[in-house]
C-alpha cells in the first residue's frame, strides 16, 4: 500500500489529513488497534449481544422508546448509541438492573480476572459532555466541559469515521477506562461521539445546565453528574436541538 501524502485523508479513517492524525504515529496506532482487537473487543461484543438479547425486541423499538426525538431510521452511529444505552443505562424489567450488572452476575464467573475487573470498573459510568482538544493517531484528547478544573482524558472511539470531530467543540461520550490493561491504558467509547451541530462548547454547557436546573425544580435536588445518570439521554436530546434554541428536531442528529 502506497504511503499517503501529508495532505491526503488519513488511512485510519478519522477523516483528518494524514499530517494531522497518524503521521509519525503509525506504529502506536497499529499496536493499540491490535491490542484492542485481542483484549477488549471480544468482551464488548459479547456484552453487546447479551444486552440486545435481554431487550428481546428490535433496536428500532429501543430507539423509539428511549430516543423519541430521533426522526429517521437508525444508521450505524445511532444503532451503536442504542446498544450503548441498553448495556449501561436501561434497567430491564425482568431483572431490575442494567445489562452490564446482569452480565457480571450471570457470566462473570466464566471470565478471567482482567475481564471481570474491566466490567466492574465500567459499572456506573455515564455519558458526559466533553470539550475536544485534539485528535492524533486514533486518540481523541478531550476534557470534561461541566467542571471548573477538568482533567484531560484520551479516548479511542470504536466507530467508523469516529474522528470527524472539530477541535474545541462539544461532544458527548461514555469513557470506558482500560487502566486494568497496562498495554492499553487509554479509555474507549462505543461508536462515534455525539456532536451538537456546530454549536459552541459554552452554548451547550449553558443548555445542559438549564436542563439540570429544570430537573431539580421539577423532580429532586441532585448534582449534575447524578442528573446525567438519571436522565441518560439528556445529552442526546440536547444534540437534537438546533443552534437557535428552537424546539425543531434535527433529523438524525
Amino acid at each position: 500500500m502506497a504511503r499517503p501524502g501529508r495532505n491526503d485523508p488519513c488511512p485510519c479513517g478519522s477523516g483528518r489529513k494524514y499530517k494531522r492524525c497518524c503521521l509519525g504515529h503509525e506504529a502506536e496506532h497499529d499496536a493499540y488497534a491490535a491490542a484492542l482487537e485481542r483484549l477488549v473487543l471480544p468482551l464488548l461484543a459479547e456484552l453487546a449481544r447479551f444486552a440486545e438479547a435481554a431487550w428481546r425486541r428490535p433496536l428500532e423499538s429501543a430507539a423509539r422508546t428511549a430516543f423519541p426525538f430521533w426522526r429517521r431510521a437508525l444508521d450505524d452511529a445511532m444503532a451503536a448509541r442504542v446498544v450503548d444505552y441498553l448495556i449501561f443505562d436501561h434497567r430491564h424489567e425482568r431483572f431490575g438492573r442494567t445489562a452490564l450488572d446482569q452480565f457480571i452476575l450471570e457470566r462473570g464467573y466464566r471470565l478471567d480476572d482482567r475481564s471481570r475487573e474491566l466490567l466492574t470498573s465500567w459499572q456506573g459510568t455515564t455519558q458526559l459532555l466533553y470539550r475536544t482538544e485534539s485528535w492524533s493517531a486514533g486518540f481523541l484528547q478531550c476534557s470534561d466541559a461541566l467542571i471548573e478544573a477538568p482533567r484531560g482524558i484520551s479516548v479511542w472511539p470504536l466507530g467508523r469515521n469516529a474522528g470527524l470531530v472539530t477541535d474545541d467543540s462539544p461532544v458527548a461520550l461514555r469513557a470506558l477506562t482500560l487502566e486494568k490493561i497496562p498495554e492499553l491504558g487509554h479509555a474507549v467509547c462505543l461508536g462515534r461521539p455525539t456532536k451538537f451541530g456546530g454549536r459552541s462548547v459554552n452554548e451547550v454547557v449553558v443548555a445542559v445546565r438549564q436542563r439540570h436546573l429544570d430537573f431539580v425544580r421539577t423532580q429532586r435536588i441532585v448534582s449534575i453528574d447524578e442528573f446525567l445518570r438519571l436522565a441518560p439521554t439528556a445529552l442526546d436530546e440536547e444534540a437534537a436541538v438546533v443552534a437557535s434554541g428552537s424546539a425543531i428536531i434535527l433529523p438524525g442528529a
